[in-house]
């Protein structure tokens, strides 16, 4: 009985770290997508200060 517990909680523990993997490279895209996202938005508040300023 001890041995099918041993092989459930290394299944689940494998599963769980693939998880977690999975969720740290989602986070780091995540964390890019902002960092472009916010560039972006950077970007475009100085061209509508411009197209304002000219307006």
């Amino acid at each position: 009985m001890s041995f099918v517990l041993l092989l459930v909680n290394s299944s689940v523990t494998r599963e769980f770290r693939a998880f977690t993997r999975e969720f740290g490279t989602f986070t780091r895209e995540f964390r890019a997508f902002t960092r472009e996202f916010g560039a972006f938005t950077r970007e475009f508040r100085a061209f509508i200060r411009e197209f304002e300023r000219y307006s």
